[in-house]
């Protein structure tokens, strides 16, 4: 089975600590990079206050992932989200049938060098 292209947003509890959140991280990835996948990118974000309760939760810690992986490993992924009770909701989308590694990493620093550019111009006045 070839591997596609997805990205995992899940949201976490938040009474959880920073080793408790990297390892739930360390484990998820560790699901995605057993199974063949690889990882592209993970962003763990601070945490945020949700527009909604969930789980009589009003704040909450996201991690966003970007990946390649077969469908078999989506599926084992899915099931450790689901039984993992500090895991408040996930979503896992597929981005594309096509997964390339090295082209989605020269565009991942290519957008970093570009928004440097763009932030470093608007510094300056704008005008170069």
């Amino acid at each position: 089975m070839k591997p596609r292209f997805y990205e995992t947003l899940y949201l976490l509890h938040p009474e959880l600590n920073d080793e408790t959140r990297q390892e739930i991280s360390r484990k998820l990835q560790d699901i995605i990079t057993q199974g063949g996948g690889e990882i592209i990118k993970v962003d763990p974000w601070p945490l945020q206050k949700l527009a909604y309760r969930v789980e009589k939760q009003t704040h909450g810690y996201y991690v966003l992932m970007e990946y390649g992986a077969p469908g078999d490993v989506i599926q084992e992924l899915t099931r450790n989200l689901r039984i993992d009770e500090r895991v408040l909701k996930f979503m896992t989308l597929k981005k594309d049938d096509e997964f390339d590694p090295e082209a989605l990493k020269t565009t991942e620093a290519g957008k970093d060098t570009d928004q440097t550019e763009e932030e470093t111009s608007e510094a300056s006045g704008g005008e170069e």
